[in-house]
């Protein structure tokens, strides 16, 4: 009988992880589509900040030639990926220790791609709206646009 118990309980705990799971993926998949707005921009690296948090961090961007003059919405559950203002772009992403000053980059928005020096090499990222609370925070207090 105890055996039964502590099967039950753990197809219980089995079926939350599965649910959970599958939830914030459909979360994910929707917060990802906001990301399909037709915005495309590229620039010039000028500052690289990176969090305490695994490679998450800041690029700044200046020079930057962009479909849109300012981009500064907000969206629920988490932030935008990218802020433009002018000249000025801040990607808010994974930073690869092979990024450097002076490197150019290009966004896709609705590829969800960050090309690195797209001129001379085949350097990708992802691009995705970010939802963890220590990485927004991240953003909020090192952000240029204040």
């Amino acid at each position: 009988m105890r055996y039964l118990l502590y099967v039950i309980l753990l197809i219980g705990f089995f079926y939350l992880i599965f649910y959970y799971n599958q939830k914030s993926g459909k979360e994910t998949v929707k917060l990802n589509d906001s990301l399909n707005n037709n915005v495309l921009f590229e620039g010039v690296v000028v500052r690289i900040q990176k969090s305490t948090n695994h490679a998450f961090g800041i690029i700044m961007l200046k020079h930057v030639k962009s479909s849109v003059n300012e981009f500064n919405k907000q969206i629920k559950g988490g932030i935008y990926p990218y802020r433009i203002t002018g000249d000025t772009a801040e990607l808010y992403c994974t930073v690869s220790v092979d990024r450097k000053l002076g490197d150019s980059v290009k966004v896709v928005s609705k590829d969800l791609t960050i090309y690195y020096n797209p001129q001379k090499s085949n350097e990708e990222g992802s691009l995705y709206v970010v939802t963890e609370p220590y990485n927004i925070e991240y953003v909020k207090e090192n952000t240029v646009f204040k």
